[in-house]
């Protein structure tokens, strides 16, 4: 399942078959990764959410390596901390559906065991902390008992881990939180102070340890949101959290946040500001360039952008930009307006696109002024670009150009009723449009999601939405970003679900699965996995209700109380070794 998903992810849902019956479509642009989805799992287990819990547990063992290991998300290198960050959910997997999680969880201990250095750490300190907290907690009744002597090697492990622990000196307060945790000092998380995303950090490891939390702060990312609602069990935390949550997995954007908001100005396509609009405060213009380019999107955004006074620097194009934005934020443009009237040369503004530019903003804005020039320029050069090759490769000039030059030449050209050059710049669009709909930059190049929306928006103002070049542009971006989840139905004790896998969950334990279609009554639930074989959505359904088993053997609490006792005496040890090694060296000296 592992590399089927790599290839959903890269080629997202282009081309995906859908059986018969309903279904919903929805942005698809996020991808998967293992601290989100990990500590969401941690943090829903906790509050009794066990639906949603095993919905993240299945995507984990789809992101997993043939090692039974994890990186931070599919494709990435695997690390002892992301290992360990997955084995601490898949634990509270093992509990609600026993023996579905098993055999990944030995192999994932196994790893970790192979993968320690000879010092006992593993990568560094957080990766160490974490290791020793999953492997701790996996003493605790998911050793596959038929590996003979596999849980001395895994308290040896703990052991050494834990020595070498002791002795490293974390470098920030998130190392050491991670640290008291692992080596259950509870006192001492107790007597920090933090601050900021850290108070969440600090509760999930007073929490874990067993210690009631209180804590009210609002948190920005999924894995503090969790973790803050795994220490409190708070509603409001629960809230956020699952509105994070993207077809049974937490993750992070996968694509751009300023493509979306490109593809938003098509129609149909809005609802992605939604999702991209929070992450456009992360962006920071650096210059006025920067400034007058996120304008537009912050506007998208309900936003109110900075923009630059001083135009020296700046394009004529760009000019025209800060006088549509102020137009659109009811400011006064009239300065930008006399610049721009005043720097024309013969109808032009530097070069193709920006008279093209500056003269449909102009236009927008009712602007009184001799068109005539600039429009017989737009004509001429246009047919220049058509007619004239280059002579270092023999193509048309126009195949250098930037495809949305000719997507805002198409706007100008239908608001001045130019025929023959609007139905000249859309065969050259409709030339340059590759086979899938999409538009490149330049032709050869990657077709990207901005340049295909600029294309689709610009045939969408120069109204030839009815257009194959529009109807191919548009199932294109909707293909990438979009997936059409169909919902499965249930009639007389039988789920139905075309190409999908049903996990199925009986008395707290996994008992199998079928594909298409389960017989559910009795069960505690199922788990929907869709489609088996190009994963999209993970859904957990109740029938009788999901439990969670009695751990075997000591809790985490009794678990924690021997490493503190034991953390000492490691310490001694560790001393104790020292002192006889530097002993012998001053006898060989």
């Amino acid at each position: 399942m592992g590399r089927i998903l790599g290839a959903a992810l890269i080629l997202m849902i282009i081309g995906l078959s859908l059986p018969m019956g309903s279904a919903k479509i929805e942005p698809y642009v996020y991808k998967p990764t293992v601290p989100e989805t990990a500590f969401s799992v941690l943090a829903l287990y906790q509050t009794g959410d066990y639906d949603r819990a095993l919905e993240g547990c299945e995507w984990l063992v789809a992101l997993k390596t043939p090692f039974d290991s994890w990186g931070m998300a599919y494709g990435e290198e695997h690390m002892a901390k992301y290992t360990a960050m997955a084995m601490l959910a898949l634990m509270r997997g093992e509990d609600v559906a026993r023996g579905r999680y098993l055999d990944v969880l030995n192999g994932a201990a196994y790893w970790l065991i192979y993968k320690q250095n000879p010092d006992g750490s593993w990568e560094d300190y957080t990766g160490t902390a974490l290791a020793l907290i999953a492997l701790k907690e996996f003493l605790n009744g998911y050793i596959n008992e038929n590996l003979t002597g596999f849980e001395k090697q895994v308290r040896d492990a703990i052991n050494r881990g834990e020595g070498w622990l002791i002795e490293a000196k974390p470098k920030t307060d998130a190392e050491r939180i991670f640290g008291y945790l692992a080596l259950g000092k509870k006192d001492e998380l107790e007597k920090m102070s933090v601050e900021g995303e850290l108070k969440a950090y600090r509760a999930f490891a007073l929490a874990y340890l067993g210690e009631r939390v209180e804590l009210s702060d609002d948190f920005e990312s999924t894995v503090t949101i969790a973790m803050a609602l795994y220490a409190t069990g708070d509603e409001k935390y629960r809230r956020e959290l699952l509105e994070k949550e993207h077809f049974g997995f937490w993750g992070v954007l996968h694509y751009r946040v300023l493509d979306l908001l490109s593809v938003s100005k098509v129609g149909g396509f809005e609802d992605l500001r939604d999702i991209a609009c929070p992450y456009l405060g992360k962006i920071t213009p650096g210059d006025d360039w920067e400034r007058v380019i996120l304008a537009d999107y912050y506007l998208l955004c309900n936003m109110t952008p900075e923009l630059p006074s001083n135009y020296s620097g700046l394009f004529p194009w760009q000019v025209a930009e800060i006088a549509r934005v102020k137009a659109l934020l009811g400011e006064n443009y009239s300065n930008e307006v006399e610049y721009l009237l005043s720097t024309a040369k013969n109808g032009l503004w530097k070069d193709f696109y920006n008279t093209e530019y500056v003269v449909w903003v102009l236009r927008e804005l009712n602007v009184s002024h001799d068109y005539d020039a600039s429009l017989s320029y737009l004509s001429s050069n246009l047919t220049w670009m058509l007619k004239t090759k280059d002579p270092k490769t023999g193509n048309p000039v126009y195949y250098n150009v930037p495809t949305y030059y000719f997507a805002y030449a198409l706007i100008v050209f239908k608001e001045f009723g130019m025929e023959k050059e609007l139905n000249e710049t859309l065969n050259l669009l409709m030339e340059r449009q590759y086979p899938n709909g999409a538009f490149p930059y330049t032709p050869g190049s990657v077709a990207g999601l901005t340049s295909t929306a600029k294309a689709v928006w610009a045939l969408q103002l120069a109204e030839l939405e009815n257009t194959t070049a529009y109807a191919r542009g548009v199932s294109f971006l909707r293909g990438v970003l979009y997936a059409d989840i169909p919902e499965v139905t249930v009639k007389d004790g039988e789920a139905k679900l075309t190409n999908a896998t049903f996990l199925l969950i009986q008395d707290g334990r996994y008992v199998g699965n079928l594909t298409d279609e389960a017989g559910i009554s009795g069960l505690d639930g199922y788990v929907v996995i869709y489609p088996s074989q190009n994963l999209l959505m993970i859904e957990a359904h109740a029938v009788n209700g999901f439990r969670a088993a009695e751990r075997a053997g000591e809790n985490n609490k009794t678990a924690y109380l021997y490493i503190g006792a034991g953390a000492a005496l490691i310490a001694t040890a560790v001393l104790i070794a020292r002192r006889k090694e530097r002993g012998e060296k001053g006898k060989r000296l």
